[in-house]
């Protein structure tokens, strides 16, 4: 059985301070990396598909508006 969010916090909360930061900057680098591949794959549909700056302006002002209601 797999350890829950909780347990596998509790367990890196009680680890030494050198311990931590190796495992916080393993962290960062999967963050990174897939960050980084979902800005190739936005970057690769944009060269595909051209949005106007109109459109995209749009789409943001309903989303802030979703989000303030």
């Amino acid at each position: 059985m797999k350890p829950d969010l909780s347990e596998v916090w509790e367990l890196i909360t009680n680890l030494p301070y050198e311990e931590k930061k190796i495992i916080y900057k393993k962290m960062q680098n999967e963050i990174n990396s897939k960050l980084n591949d979902l800005v190739d794959r936005v970057n690769e549909r944009a060269e595909q598909e051209s949005i106007e700056f109109g459109v995209i302006t749009k789409e943001v002002e309903s989303v802030r508006e979703r989000n303030h209601e």
